[in-house]
């Protein structure tokens, strides 16, 4: 993870011979290799986060400070270092600045006002829950936290339950953006990024980033649509002894309205189909967080997938979801395989699904591949027997 935030966000002039890490020698000095010492911390300076230069704030010049330092640059210092150790390894090195522009880029989520929820317990009304690690997630009106232990965790992936008993996971965008991803694996309908498009300009798009950047993150269904008893979608584990199917057949202009739909009563959520960068996002956090490597997603999902040459799912035709533990990557079942997922995701003036099938190979030889990252654009008309949706929610 650290090296892709090198690339992700050093600029072009920074550059990193003979400034690696530099460590610390005092409580209260920084001392490095390079033949400056950062100027001691008074006993008023900040103790703001990233705040370098004790100006009780935190900005770019801040950034710009940390960054000349790390260059060596005449007469640069640190008026507080320990504001710039995000790391807290006792070290200003690149991973530090990497996280400093993070999180001028993407600030923390506004929610602590919100009163805290206990795993298990059902919210009176929108709430704060905070796991073992002081990681946090908002929890809608009515929802719970899953009271099982490894179901409790946000960087492994936070469970929660909604009143119908559909099962939704929280993807934390403080620690992934909430952006498109180019992995690089595509099929017909183009070769580029930028041959794909969210429809950015909606209002319900912009409702939902403007949810993500408030309270840091959103919600996944855990499982694929299935039929509830509403006659709305549904996120719930569906096994030979369960009733209920996958919804497929279903074209994504009628998913979106469906969607739109769930909890109506709630207001304090709302349930979306799911956009590209939605997509992306949940993918992108399955490597960042170590669940799964990029090879993983962008190249070979059989491990993590029903696919046609997986080694779990004995060739099973995609009527179920959440079967098998192979196929749940941070507690998100069937990403790769079994059923192609519609999007709201266009290319041209078609749909786009991803996720691959349990009737296509997950991944073996070149031109013979359909991971998780792949996208595939399809009419949005089409009624497809082998294509279904997951349903997402954002707080209000």
């Amino acid at each position: 993870m650290k090296q892709k935030m090198i690339a992700v966000f050093l600029l072009p002039t920074l550059i990193l011979s003979g400034c690696g890490s530099q460590e610390r020698s005092e409580p209260d000095t920084l001392q490095s290799s390079v033949p400056f010492v950062a100027s001691p911390v008074s006993e008023n300076a900040a103790t703001l986060q990233g705040d370098v230069n004790a100006d009780g704030s935190f900005d770019i010049q801040d950034i710009i400070m940390v960054q000349n330092w790390l260059l060596a640059k005449p007469d640069a210092t640190l008026t507080d270092w320990r504001a710039a150790d995000v790391c807290q390894d006792e070290r200003i090195d690149v991973f530090d600045l990497c996280l400093l522009k993070r999180m001028l880029l993407y600030p923390a989520s506004d929610h602590t006002d919100l009163p805290p929820i206990k795993a298990g317990e059902a919210a009176p009304e929108k709430s704060q829950y905070t796991d073992s690690n002081g990681d946090t997630a908002a929890i809608p009106a009515e929802f719970k936290v899953s009271e099982k232990e490894d179901e409790q965790t946000i960087s492994q992936g936070l469970v929660v339950i909604a009143p119908d008993g559909s099962e939704y996971v929280w993807v934390p965008t403080t620690v992934t953006a909430l952006e498109r991803h180019d992995f690089g694996s595509y099929f017909s309908g183009g070769g580029s990024l930028d041959s794909y498009y969210d429809e950015t300009d909606l209002p319900e798009y912009q409702a939902m980033a403007d949810s993500v950047k408030q309270y840091g993150g959103f919600y996944i269904g855990r499982f694929e649509a299935s039929r509830g008893d509403d006659g709305l979608p549904a996120s719930k584990r569906i096994t030979d002894s369960n009733s209920g199917k996958i919804w497929v057949q279903f074209s994504p202009q009628d998913t979106t309205l469906i969607c739109e739909q769930l909890y109506a009563d709630n207001n304090s959520v709302q349930g979306f189909f799911p956009w590209g960068v939605t997509w992306d996002t949940t993918l992108e956090w399955l490597i960042d967080s170590g669940c799964k490597t990029e090879t993983e997603v962008v190249s070979d999902s059989t491990g993590w997938g029903n696919y046609s040459n997986d080694t779990f799912s004995e060739g099973a035709n995609g009527r179920l979801t959440g079967q098998w533990e192979e196929a749940k990557a941070n507690n998100i079942y069937d990403l790769a395989g079994n059923n192609w997922e519609w999007t709201q995701e266009r290319c041209g003036s078609s749909y786009v699904m991803r996720g691959g099938g349990y009737n296509l190979m997950g991944g073996s030889c070149p031109g013979d591949r359909y991971p998780a990252a792949l996208r595939d654009p399809l009419p949005g008309n089409d009624h497809h027997p082998n294509v279904t949706f997951r349903t997402a929610l954002y707080v209000k």
